[in-house]
Parts: structure tokens; C-alpha cells; sequence
């Protein structure tokens, strides 16, 4: 990432409270404040590549960015989405590994950078940090397995509609005439990359979907007229 000039205090960012730097002391934020660089970029830019040596790690205070993995034939599959107040990146710097995916921004984004050698200082001054990464580190191998049980157990219906609640928390209102609307932030390629399925395989969910009355998606926008019907598919055995 290329170095600005910091636009944003750590000491005042409303976020801060949601992320892994909410136990920082107010000398330690300054510390950050003194070496961190913030970057306002828009969709398709990218904040880094699979295989890039991990030289930093990467805080969303706005926006939405995607994680994908590019196979060895070249194909992209967006695999995780980075929302305001995710820290990018913490695992490969802790690993000392390479990247592992290719993180594009798909909403315009504001993004704040600390370099490996503050790092250090701020997980030598203040072991809570540590502990963090380590818990969410957890967290993430946790959702990892969760998601693979899923995958399993779950119809490609039913994990389609779990994915589809997750994006209306976070993008998702109501509206007096459609109920519940969600204007998805992600095409329907990548929609079935999160699903664990191919793009015609959810065309055709989302067309039973909308025969039965459960969502109506047109463009990227979703129209879900009864939120509970939807949780109750969700949660019927297969």
C-alpha cells in the first residue's frame, strides 16, 4: 500500500471499540497514529495479492472488501468479505507467511495500514493485542470448520439463504412495500463462490425462491417479504 498522509485519529475513530485495538492505551494509539497510513480506494483497486510478502496489517474503517483466491489455472473464487472494524492480514504477519488471497475493494473503502516493525512494538508493549489476534485467529478456524459442516448437512437452498441473511445484517432494511430489502454487494458469481456452488446452480435457487415467495432478487436488489418464513427454511431439516 502506498504510504498518505494519515487523515483519521485512532484516539477518535468510532470503530475502534469493534476491533482488535479497543485495549490499546491512549500513548500506544498515538504511537499508531504517529506511523499509520489511511487510504480511501474504490472498487477494484486492490489492497494486496495472494503470494505478496505480508508487510503490515489492515483495518477497515468503511467500506467492503473481498478475499479471493486465484487457483493455479487463474480462476478467482471470492472466498471471505471484510467488513467496517475486520482486521486484514493479521494471521500471515503473525505466520511470517506470504498472503493467501487477493483483497479487492468492492464497495469504496477507507483503509488504515500499520507496518510489521510498529507491529511488533505495540504486541511487545501491550500482550492484550496478542491475545486478541490469537482469539480471533480462533474465531476464524472456528467459522472455517462451521462452514464445512454446513456445507455437508446444508442444501445448496439452505446455505443460499444463510449467506443471503448474513448480507442483509450488514446491508439489509426494511421497506414498507417489499418488507425486507437487501442490495447485495457481490454478483451472483460470487454469491455461489460463498455458497459453495456453481453460478446456474443458484440462478435456479433463486428462481424456486421467488415461485415459493421467499425472496424476489432482481438485479442486486433482494426483496424478502417475511424475514421468519425465510429462518424457518433455513433451519428445516433437509
Amino acid at each position: 500500500m502506498i504510504k498518505t498522509r494519515s487523515v483519521s485519529s485512532c484516539l477518535t475513530c468510532p470503530r475502534r471499540s469493534q476491533t482488535d485495538w479497543r485495549d490499546l492505551s491512549d500513548d500506544e494509539l498515538k504511537l499508531v497514529d504517529a506511523y499509520k497510513s489511511d487510504r480511501v480506494m474504490q472498487p477494484g483497486e486492490v489492497l494486496y495479492h495472494q503470494g505478496d510478502e505480508a508487510e503490515g496489517i489492515y483495518c477497515i474503517k468503511d467500506g467492503l472488501i473481498g478475499e479471493r483466491r486465484i487457483d493455479v489455472e487463474g480462476n478467482s473464487m471470492l472466498v471471505r468479505l471484510g467488513h467496517p472494524s475486520t482486521t486484514m492480514g493479521y494471521q500471515e504477519l503473525l505466520t511470517r507467511t506470504p498472503y493467501r488471497n487477493t483483497a479487492e475493494i468492492l464497495q469504496p473503502s477507507h483503509v488504515c495500514f500499520l507496518n510489521r516493525n510498529v507491529i511488533r512494538q505495540l504486541l511487545d508493549r501491550n500482550p492484550k493485542l496478542g491475545e486478541r489476534f490469537l482469539r480471533r485467529s480462533m474465531q476464524d478456524f472456528e467459522k472455517l470448520e462451521n462452514d464445512y459442516v454446513e456445507a455437508r448437512t446444508m442444501d445448496v437452498q439452505g446455505r443460499f439463504l444463510h449467506v443471503l441473511m448474513v448480507l442483509y445484517e450488514r446491508f439489509g432494511r426494511e421497506d414498507p412495500q417489499a418488507g425486507h430489502v437487501v442490495e447485495l454487494p457481490i454478483n451472483r458469481q460470487d454469491l455461489a463462490a460463498l455458497v459453495g456452488t456453481a453460478p446456474e446452480t443458484i440462478s435456479r435457487t433463486i428462481r424456486k425462491l421467488d415461485r415459493n415467495g421467499l425472496v424476489h432478487i432482481k438485479g442486486k436488489r433482494a426483496d424478502i417479504p417475511n424475514l421468519a418464513a425465510v429462518f424457518r427454511e433455513i433451519t428445516l431439516p433437509n
